[in-house]
């Protein structure tokens, strides 16, 4: 019986290693948090090429997350924008600055399956006239969900949906597979629809659903420092390429 005990108690430690890591995906919430007191610093880098020679968009967003209570985090993001259009003169500045939670509600002994909910208040401190921020206050909730196969293939789905007031609201769904090659190596696949309303100058309305894909991977330098490259495209939300590169340090 006292084997049994100790067996148990080592699982739910190596699950709890396990989930005290920075997230992979960039479409879904995972359910990896810094550990308990601790916190995790990152910068994303984020390049988005539009479609019939547009522009560009260059984001570089730092980002610090710090685990309060057990299961229970919080974030804060202050991005900075590069925008390059095609006609007229480039812009770059803060962008919206945004704070958020994300809360492990459930987790089984192993560590999955597993559910998040989480939000996250984006404000309106970017210059909308220069197109860097919105130029109103958001708000983003969601709950995501996930599981293990074969303890290499990591399965989640995130809903989401973002509220807006001078727009309509927009709801989301994103899936995500994370395939572990090793101990430090990850494959990624993610995928996401957007359900967005479209209003013309003469005030009619259509409904479009924008697609985002992204590929790429992940890789464990050790347990404080991890890099995530990745590539993709959109269907029908003007973006050509995306290219995502993300450093996090955890201490």
């Amino acid at each position: 019986m006292m084997k049994k005990w100790m067996a148990i108690g080592l699982i739910a430690c190596l699950g709890g290693v396990a989930s005290a890591e920075p997230m992979r995906t960039a479409l879904t919430k995972e359910n990896r948090l810094p550990r308990l007191y601790q916190a995790e610093a990152s910068v994303e880098f984020l390049y988005r090429d539009f479609e019939d020679n547009a522009g560009d968009i260059l984001t570089i967003a730092p980002q610090i997350r710090y685990t309060l209570v057990r299961d229970f985090a919080v974030f804060a993001r202050l991005p900075y924008h590069r925008i390059d259009p095609q006609v007229g003169s480039r812009e770059s500045g803060m962008g919206d600055a945004s704070v958020g939670v994300e809360f492990l509600a459930f987790k089984n002994l192993f560590g999955y399956p597993w559910i998040m909910p989480h939000g996250e208040v984006i404000f309106d401190n970017g210059n909308e006239n220069k197109g860097l921020g919105t130029g109103e206050t958001e708000y983003l909730v969601g709950v995501a969900a996930g599981t293990t196969v074969n303890r290499d293939f990591h399965f989640a789905a995130d809903l989401r949906y973002l509220i807006q007031d001078d727009a309509d609201n927009v709801p989301s769904i994103a899936a995500s597979l994370v395939w572990d090659l090793d101990s430090r190596f990850s494959l990624i696949a993610e995928l996401e629809i957007q359900r967005v309303k479209m209003t013309d100058f003469m005030g009619n309305s259509d409904t479009e659903h924008h697609l985002t894909m992204l590929g790429g991977m992940h890789y464990r330098a050790s347990r404080a420092l991890q890099f995530t490259l990745q590539g993709g495209t959109g269907q029908k939300n003007g973006i050509e390429a995306i290219f995502r590169g993300n450093v996090s340090y955890s201490f």
